[in-house]
């Protein structure tokens, strides 16, 4: 039974044919652990791993790669992705803790889901109609770490794969989904593999001839300004930040520049942002899944003066009272899913109450 742990690809067996499991997690002296519906469920039964165990364990993550083991022991951490024998995606983050290696592998989809699966109909084609159909500017997707906002940005560009005959450049850290280009054509790039960072595929990228462009993450003060550069120069930008509202998100975004930049930062948002979607994601009723909360905000005309203005603490109650314009609260949109009997009240309480996400 131990010599088990000397193998990824058996480990990976265990966690392929169960759609309720989304990631794996695999930490010296300790028993393999998945999070189960949303849950860290560990499996006692099984062996405990051993520090010999994860090295050998990461070292076929890496593909026997000596260079590769090499590089993560002096970074301490590494985040790529893995192809299994089964051809099943994964996200993968090792790190060390307390001085022992530690793998968290997030199941990524082989097929990308439709917009209509991951959300109402109504939020998927108010995205369709207003974010998709736009030739240009910024759509930024929020929320906390691994909680879908990748499966949803994969969810629209293979829209307009489909339908659009498009150059979409992605830059992405790691690449989780292949796409097979269908009326557009695609570019992907991974971060260390094909370029050295974010900064310098962003700036070849307007060399490269792009209608829409997917960066994957703002993390610095050189992404923020990048990205918004891009939207400016007549291009669709998707991206995402570690926020879980509208307000967040443009406060976070400010936070990027000095204060004496923050104003004018304000006047081009309010000219070149399409809108920001923000989501969580909570257990259904009878916790065999979870299932998302959304808020959507598109730039309408009020939008644009509170931007301008600088009154982003108004931005909620735009949202609110904005359902006629293709917009919704998370508040709710969890009604919603409360009134359809889908979630218990409890999950989304901190939502109702308006408290911020405990995830972000």
């Amino acid at each position: 039974m131990q010599g088990i742990w000397l193998d990824i690809e058996s480990i990976l067996k265990l966690i392929a044919g169960n759609q309720n499991i989304s990631d794996l997690h695999l930490s010296a002296g300790e028993f393999p652990a998945f999070r189960l519906n949303g849950e860290i469920v560990r499996k006692e039964e099984l062996w405990k791993i051993w520090d010999e165990n994860m090295e050998i364990l990461l070292k076929q993550l890496f593909k026997n790669n000596p260079q590769r083991f090499d590089k993560f022991l002096v970074d301490k951490e590494a985040d790529f992705a893995y192809l299994s024998k089964d051809d099943i995606a994964y996200r993968v983050n090792a790190y060390l803790s307390t001085g022992r290696i530690n793998v968290v592998m997030r199941k990524i989809n082989n097929v990308p889901r439709q917009l209509e699966g991951i959300m109402f109909q109504n939020i998927s084609e108010s995205i369709k109609k207003n974010v998709l159909a736009s030739p240009k500017w910024l759509f930024l997707v929020t929320g906390p770490t691994w909680w879908w906002k990748s499966t949803s940005i994969v969810a629209m560009l293979e829209i307009l794969n489909k339908e659009k005959p498009y150059k979409i450049i992605t830059i992405e850290d790691p690449i989780e989904y292949v796409f097979q280009p269908q009326k557009s054509l695609i570019s992907q790039r991974e971060i260390w593999h094909d370029t050295w960072s974010f900064n310098s595929a962003l700036e070849s990228a307007l060399r490269e001839d792009p209608d829409v462009i997917f960066v994957w993450e703002i993390r610095n003060s050189e992404t923020a300004e990048a990205v918004l550069n891009l939207a400016e120069t007549g291009h669709l930008v998707f991206s995402t930040l570690h926020t879980n509202s509208a307000t967040h998100t443009i406060n976070r975004y400010l936070s990027f520049y000095p204060s004496d930049m923050q104003s004018s930062v304000l006047e081009r948002m309010a000219d070149c942002l399409v809108g920001i979607m923000s989501q969580t994601l909570v257990r259904t009723k009878d916790e065999q899944w979870r299932i998302g909360v959304f808020e959507l905000m598109l730039n309408n005309n009020a939008v644009k003066n509170n931007l301008k203005k600088r009154e982003i603490d108004q931005m909620q109650n735009i949202i609110e009272t904005s359902v006629q314009n293709w917009m919704i609260s998370m508040n709710q949109y969890a009604k919603k899913l409360l009134e359809r009997d889908i979630i218990k009240q409890a999950d989304v309480e901190w939502i109702l109450s308006n408290k911020a996400n405990p995830q972000v």
